[in-house]
């Protein structure tokens, strides 16, 4: 049954918050986990994000961008995450998420939270201080690691009260199949999973702000 997306979409108290859309997660060429990078790749996240990114800035609605912004160095990093096993040449290569992606850069207005630890929105970052302080009740998340990232912040996002909204269009991770499971039998007992399109479609139905 398709759902009514209305309620959760008021520019006014909704915000596009976009997880580590970052060059060395998107870009093949760069990619520190490249299955995530080559999903990415083939559902067209970028251009779906940024069509995404240039509504809500339309209507209004604030984006929020949240990005790994751990030292090069590893400097006081913690030793206890496993996902060296997923990044190609851990050993020998520096996890920097790098800038954001060249075609996702923020604009004037824009928020813009860096995290050094933890592997979730919400953890060690300003982000609910700043979604309350906007009187943001729906948060849209976009970006990856639908695995890890997406995931971890929309049941955060769940607990501290927000309604969730994941585009299915507009999230990848490693391996798709994976994805598509996640989004049904866990994200959608969370939030609403919808294709961008339809959050595009009633956006462009409002006069811009």
């Amino acid at each position: 049954m398709a759902i009514d997306l209305a309620p959760f979409l008021d520019p006014r108290h909704t915000a596009v918050v976009a997880l580590e859309v970052q060059e060395n997660m998107l870009d093949p060429q760069k990619a520190l986990i490249p299955g995530v990078a080559a999903h990415a790749e083939a559902i067209g996240l970028v251009d779906n994000v940024a069509a995404l990114l240039a509504a809500a800035r339309r209507v209004g609605a604030p984006v929020i961008y949240v990005s790994d912004a751990r030292r090069e160095d590893g400097k006081g990093a913690v030793k206890n995450l496993m996902i060296g096993r997923s990044i190609a040449g851990a050993e020998s290569r520096s996890w920097s998420h790098g800038a954001i992606h060249h075609r996702l850069t923020p604009h004037e207005g824009d928020i813009s939270l860096g995290r050094e630890h933890g592997m979730t929105g919400f953890y060690t970052t300003p982000l609910d201080a700043y979604l309350r302080n906007l009187d943001v009740t729906t948060v849209i998340l976009v970006g990856v690691s639908a695995n890890i990232a997406v995931n971890g912040t929309a049941i955060e996002a769940m607990n501290l009260g927000y309604r969730v909204v994941v585009p299915s269009d507009c999230v990848a991770g490693d391996p798709p199949e994976y994805v598509q499971q996640l989004l049904k039998f866990t994200i959608r007992n969370v939030g609403v999973v919808t294709p961008v399109q339809g959050i595009l479609d009633h956006w462009a139905g409002l006069p811009a702000n």
